[in-house]
């Protein structure tokens, strides 16, 4: 598999609902990848599970992290530390980081830790891509899922960071 696609189907291999095509992935990947694709956005979407239960396993501190008042480079962090534990597939890794992304004459990305409001960007995402929708465009379809995943995994984030953290060591004292 390729990328992170193989983390990401092991954590959610108990997570077996009906495939739902509204998160149908038309990526070029072998249908078994973008089958893994379609069900970490079907799991993000999910209302039945909570955000703190899709985060396990995160446990990194994440005091302060504010959506609103966050960076590209800050959001990029967080998304490959997601990736590499199996939470997020890597294409999710752009979607989440990429907010008002401004690039220089080489293509190369600059203002990465500049603040952004991630609510406000994805906000107008919304509002074009459903614009775009009405006029029939089908790629749009499937940057909608992208971005509604982006969303949820940002919101949840933000719980995340506001959850106290349980301590993990026992005490051992007599």
């Amino acid at each position: 598999m390729i990328g992170n696609l193989s983390k990401v189907q092991e954590r959610l291999r108990v997570y077996a609902p009906a495939p739902d095509k509204r998160f149908n992935v038309k990526s070029g990947l072998s249908p078994n990848e973008e089958a893994v694709k379609q069900k970490v956005r079907q799991y993000w979407a999910d209302k039945d599970i909570p955000n703190v239960k899709k985060l396990q396993g995160l446990n990194i501190s994440l005091a302060g992290f504010d959506p609103r008042k966050t960076s590209n480079r800050q959001l990029m962090e967080i998304g490959v530390i997601l990736a590499e534990r199996g939470i997020i597939d890597g294409d999710l890794i752009g979607a989440i980081s990429s907010v008002d992304v401004q690039f220089d004459a080489q293509g190369i990305e600059i203002n990465m830790d500049a603040q952004v409001d991630a609510y406000a960007y994805f906000e107008k995402q919304l509002g074009m891509l459903n614009d775009f929708i009405k006029e029939g465009n089908e790629m749009a379809k499937g940057a909608l899922v992208e971005l509604k995943t982006s969303i949820s995994i940002v919101m949840a984030l933000e719980e995340y960071a506001k959850t106290p953290r349980q301590r993990g060591l026992v005490s051992i004292r007599a």
